[in-house]
């Protein structure tokens, strides 16, 4: 609470919004985004209009290493027509 005090944060929780007020530096607003919505959509549009008014953009590409490839035998409608997919989609 002390970091978002001192960068002057105003927290949204309705509207999923956190926005930092500076007076020497333009107002910055970070918008958080329900998994239900189109994040790459939307994520690609602000970027653009950030980046067109001069603000740096930076791309990250994260994976979950974590997690498992699919095992065919575990897709139902797939395992049933498996000789249907070429063998590099499985």
């Amino acid at each position: 609470m002390d970091w978002l005090a001192s960068h002057r944060a105003t927290i949204d929780c309705y509207a999923m919004t956190v926005i930092f007020g500076n007076v020497h530096q333009p107002e910055f607003v970070y918008h958080g985004s329900s998994p239900l919505k189109s994040v790459k959509l939307s994520s690609t549009m602000k970027a653009r209009t950030l980046i067109s008014h001069g603000c740096q953009g930076f791309l990250a590409s994260v994976m979950d290493t974590s997690l498992e490839s699919p095992i065919i035998e575990n897709l139902s409608i797939v395992r049933e027509f498996a000789n249907v997919f070429p063998d590099e989609l499985l």
